[in-house]
């Protein structure tokens, strides 16, 4: 299903962009009822009401492959952060690139950190909402990685709010696996931390502190438990 997703952007890459988002959202939609009706794995999310009406940058906690496909259900349109690499798979990469993702060489330091500040700018001043996994790789449940800078770096820069997003998601789809549990992923969007009058690392330190606090609150300890058997 990715492959064929990534040809039809591919071959869409002319269309306008709502057009492309619009077959993302087609494919979202259909991934998540067959999740639901093969695998018995449904969602719940708490907090739409704290979802700001312009644009703003969604950091959410990375422990599965589900919340790359789900949370783009949720906002519309995005824009994904991703390594300056994968646009050079075939039909992944090209589709990456046809849906204006902006991609950074990350061994290049302040200019990638200046790169992602203007194009990340510039794309939520047309009213894209900009998406990062802060941790930059998955995470098993109940653990955790430091918080990168990036984010916060473009939010405090460009003055645009951070909209934190906990999830139990890797409890039910672990990394790494094909299994998928049946049961009710939770998901809880946040207030939105405003970044004046803060450095980057007093955001970056608030939007962590949030997020793990939030997913220790909605695990499933009888999930992590039959997760530590398996």
């Amino acid at each position: 299903m990715v492959l064929i997703l990534a040809s039809l952007l591919s071959l869409a890459f002319f269309m306008p962009l709502g057009f492309r988002i619009g077959i993302v959202h087609i494919w979202i939609g259909y991934s998540l009822v067959c999740l639901r009706l093969v695998c018995g794995l449904k969602y719940r999310v708490e907090g739409l009401e704290n979802i700001p009406d312009q644009g703003f940058i969604v950091m959410s906690k990375h422990s599965s492959t589900w919340e790359t496909i789900a949370i783009q259900r949720f906002f519309r349109p995005m824009v994904w952060v991703v390594k300056r690499e994968l646009t050079w798979i075939p039909f992944f990469g090209w589709a990456l690139k046809s849906m204006n993702a902006i991609a950074l060489n990350r061994g290049t330091g302040r200019k990638a950190i200046n790169q992602l500040v203007q194009e990340s700018g510039h794309r939520m001043d047309q009213g894209r909402i900009l998406m990062l996994f802060p941790e930059g790789t998955r995470v098993p449940p109940g653990q955790t990685k430091p918080f990168k800078l990036g984010g916060a770096i473009v939010s405090q820069r460009t003055g645009y709010s951070v909209l934190p997003i906990a999830h139990n998601a890797g409890e039910f789809w672990p990394r790494h696996s094909w299994i998928k549990w049946p049961g009710t992923i939770r998901v809880v969007i946040g207030k939105p931390i405003n970044p004046e009058g803060k450095t980057p690392e007093q955001i970056i330190k608030e939007v962590a502190s949030w997020i793990l606090d939030e997913c220790d609150n909605i695990s499933d300890k009888s999930q992590l438990q039959r997760l530590d058997v398996a």
